[in-house]
């Protein structure tokens, strides 16, 4: 995960003010912003995770250097960011905001719309974290900010898709994207929450069409998967998958979510994992042409298709890798069987989306599944 690097949060100390003596005393500060406008720079900072610690020497959903959040009090709440809840988190972003106001989140902060002024947060409760508790424990969240719909419009909020919009409108994503390019600008895979779209008669319509949405700063993904209908050899169709696309196994859960934090090479998982047992049937997602298939080391056996809109799809871990370098397969065609080889830790499918066939290229494969029209 990247995040802005013209950062000036880090360590930027005003002159003149030194740190509270009695930080629990201090009262919150008149330059509040609302939590919305909060919610939006956290989207934007760190997809909306307030518990990230990616090892970048920046920790929270607003992502806050250890010297800042030592300096406006939040160590009365937790060590660092990334272990206090969201609500002291932006109680401590408050402080920031009153004392460098919105640039000291350059990118974000004028992304969101940050700015002096606005409704205070509920305050925080009192610094109480102790041995083995964590921030999920804690009951001082903010409410998350609802989605607004009006007459013919919808303002994006956290986890929106162009396609999941477009499934609860009763709309193409085509359609949103072409109504409304002025406000989400020329990458359709990027929507941020806040930005107000038209749909209907008021979405200006047009014909131009784009590349489906394969991800979203917005985007977040169910922990829960649908099983794929019909046979797992078949094209298939019905509830989870179309003629365009499928799931690419049948059954089992999603066992580690995309740009889940931990361990992984990347900081952050690259894809997402369905826990299914070895030999499982894996299909081609969408109709494509396998471009390598075999041992691809701590992949083990892999195979990558590059699909008809441009993406690649790696499939990994397989015990075994049926299908032939250069071969066209169509959507559900079987291309291998889930297994447990390279590096891990028990029988599942990694699947991965990239934007081109190299590592790093990685974008949310929910999200590109469901332009597919595929559920998970």
């Amino acid at each position: 995960m990247s995040f802005p690097s013209a950062r000036t949060l880090a360590g930027l100390v005003v002159a003149g003010i030194a740190a509270p003596a009695a930080v629990g005393l201090v009262a919150q500060p008149a330059s509040a912003a609302s939590v919305g406008t909060w919610d939006k720079v956290a989207q934007c900072e760190s997809t909306d995770d307030w518990s990230i610690d990616t090892g970048n020497g920046y920790y929270g959903g607003l992502q806050f250097s250890s010297s800042t959040w030592a300096e406006f009090g939040g160590r009365q709440y937790a060590p660092q960011a990334d272990q206090a809840t969201k609500a002291q988190q932006i109680a401590v972003a408050e402080k920031v905001l009153a004392t460098q106001g919105p640039g000291a989140w350059p990118s974000c902060g004028k992304l969101a719309g940050l700015q002096r002024g606005g409704p205070a947060p509920e305050a925080p409760e009192a610094p109480a974290r102790g041995a083995g508790t964590s921030a999920a424990d804690e009951s001082a969240e903010a409410p998350a900010a609802p989605k607004a719909r009006g007459a013919n419009h919808y303002t994006v909020v956290s986890g929106d898709t162009l396609g999941t919009i477009g499934s609860e409108l009763g709309v193409s994503w085509e359609s949103l994207y072409s109504g409304n390019r002025s406000v989400i600008g020329s990458d359709p895979d990027v929507i941020f929450p806040g930005q107000r779209l038209a749909y209907g008669s008021d979405s200006g319509g047009g014909t131009q069409t784009a590349p489906k949405p394969s991800s979203s700063s917005g985007s977040s993904e169910s922990s829960d998967s649908s099983d794929a209908s019909g046979s797992s050899d078949s094209s298939g169709s019905g509830s989870s998958g179309s003629a365009e696309g499928v799931l690419p196994v049948s059954g089992g859960s999603i066992s580690a979510r995309y740009h889940q934090a931990g361990g992984w090479a990347a900081g952050y998982h690259t894809g997402i994992d369905f826990a299914v047992s070895t030999g499982t049937p894996v299909r081609a997602a969408a109709a494509g042409t396998v471009v390598s298939s075999g041992w691809q080391g701590a992949y083990g056996n892999a195979v990558v298709i590059k699909h008809d809109d441009g993406r690649y799809t790696l499939s990994a871990h397989l015990s075994s890798a049926t299908a032939s370098e250069g071969e066209r397969v169509s959507a559900g065609e079987q291309i291998g069987r889930s297994g447990n080889t390279g590096n891990s830790t028990g029988p599942h499918l990694h699947f991965e989306v990239r934007s081109s066939n190299s590592y790093g290229a990685d974008v949310n494969p929910v999200s590109w599944l469901n332009g597919l029209g595929v559920s998970v």
